[in-house]
């Protein structure tokens, strides 16, 4: 039957292997104390910096701005803790320790420092701390320090010929553009100042078109009174002439009773060619051979003749007079004039129609034009809106590098290439490595566990054989 193992046990069985517990822990402990006190010491020395942050883009909410911001920096900050193992920057580190002392620093490789330099970045910050270690035969801490601020010197000079290079860049670039955009904008200008002095804008287009409907609306009615004026007009005419062709043109105005009106009439007539002849003849110096002489002569004989047939026979004769009928000449009158008036309203209608033909074009025109020009003067008006805003950003630019550039040459001292030191790398007296009192805890532990656990195996073979 097995009994019950008890704290009591455990305690003298490493009572009665005491030896061999205090054996092993002495041996390891021992062991370790030696291979520590006999490693080579390392040496670290570390200098922090601080990434200056980079202007943020404009334009942009605070939101995304933020965020934009924070992934460009950390890609940038771990950009610069892979450019402090670069062999370009380790390169020129090298060649300006070896000015200073060429046989202090006569073995130093980019192979021999890569390995032992690092950089990482301090959490929730946007510093990082460069470092180097150097075993005691390497140089140490001493050298290990000038390494490190070497490092950031190399790194700062370089980042301040690349951002002046950048900056001088960014600045022609801006310049060039800003010319670019104002000679655009100036052209713009002009268009649009042609555009509105050949086809108006929207107001001139609106007035312009109340005055056409103003007009036809005017035409409109003065061609519907004219085609009433011209049916009454007409209906007046029809009247007239119905009535006029109803009255007698002429009117016997006076009747006379004569018996020798005839003869009378020949005695007057030879009387006046008597009076010809006499004239021609006092006027003539041809004598009777004038046939104007001759002409007025026949006419006497013949009048002789025919007063020689009536004889001294009186005759009967009744003679009356007449003269227009003021009726008919009343109504012939206003048959003119409505005629006329009738003339002048066909004429007026048809020269109404022309013009209001003339209006509907246009009016066409102007509305099938219309929408073509908003749309091309909206158009213009958004090109040249959409240039003044880069035009504005682009002077925002300007002097965002020029106030950049100004605080760079003003804070050279402080920050430079985007850059500052906030502590310089300083030599250390007390080694990171080897850590004895770390590694005396640790052997300490691992030989009391091999010597108890050698006690319990010793114990456990001695029951077996027994």
């Amino acid at each position: 039957m097995e009994r019950d193992v008890h704290l009591r046990d455990y305690l003298l069985i490493i009572r009665k292997h005491d030896f061999v517990v205090i054996i092993s822990f002495l041996l390891i402990f021992g062991s370790a104390l030696i291979v520590a006190l006999y490693m080579p010491r390392v040496y670290e020395a570390t200098a922090t910096i601080e990434i200056q942050q980079a202007t943020s883009p404009s334009g942009l909410n605070g939101i995304m701005q933020g965020l934009i911001s924070r992934g460009t920096d950390q890609v940038s900050m771990e950009t610069i803790c892979r450019r402090f193992v670069s062999n370009s920057l380790l390169n020129n580190v090298i060649r300006n320790l070896k000015v200073r002392s060429l046989d202090t620093y006569k073995d130093l490789s980019p192979e021999f420092l890569a390995p032992k330099i690092s950089a990482k970045i301090v959490p929730d910050t946007k510093m990082i701390e460069v470092s180097v270690k150097m075993r005691r035969d390497e140089g140490g801490s001493q050298r290990a320090a000038n390494i490190v601020n070497e490092l950031i010197v190399v790194m700062q000079n370089q980042r301040q010929e690349k951002t002046a290079s950048e900056i001088d860049h960014q600045q022609n670039f801006i310049d060039e553009k800003v010319k670019d955009v104002e000679s655009q904008l100036e052209n713009s200008d002009k268009d649009i100042r042609n555009f509105l002095k050949n086809k108006g804008d929207a107001i001139t287009w609106s007035l312009y078109a109340d005055y056409i409907f103003n007009r036809l609306k005017n035409l409109i009615e003065i061609k519907e009174t004219n085609e009433f004026r011209l049916e009454a007009e007409q209906k007046k005419l029809a009247d007239l002439k119905s009535r006029i062709s109803k009255e007698p043109e002429f009117i016997e105005y006076s009747r006379t009773l004569s018996q020798d009106a005839l003869w009378n009439k020949y005695r007057t007539d030879q009387a006046d060619l008597n009076l010809k002849l006499i004239e021609a003849k006092s006027e003539s110096g041809l004598g009777s051979k004038n046939p104007k002489i001759e002409s007025i002569q026949s006419q006497i004989d013949q009048l002789n003749d025919k007063m020689k047939s009536l004889g001294l026979e009186l005759m009967n004769v009744s003679s009356k007079t007449e003269s227009r009928n003021p009726t008919y000449e009343s109504l012939a009158r206003q048959i003119i004039e409505s005629e006329l008036n009738i003339l002048a309203y066909s004429v007026s209608i048809d020269s109404t129609d022309k013009l209001i033909k003339q209006l509907n074009a246009e009016k066409e025109r102007i509305f099938s034009e219309m929408p073509e020009n908003q749309y091309n003067l909206d158009k213009m008006n958004r090109e040249i809106g959409y240039k003044l805003d880069i035009y504005k950003n682009l002077l925002t630019k300007k002097i965002e590098s020029e106030i950049a550039n100004l605080q760079s040459s003003e804070n050279i001292s402080k920050v430079k290439g985007g850059i500052e030191i906030i502590d310089l790398a300083q030599p250390v007296s007390r080694p990171i490595s080897p850590r004895i009192k770390f590694i005396m805890v640790i052997a300490g532990i691992v030989g009391l566990a091999v010597g108890l656990s050698m006690a319990f195996l010793i114990d456990y073979f001695e029951k077996i054989s027994c």
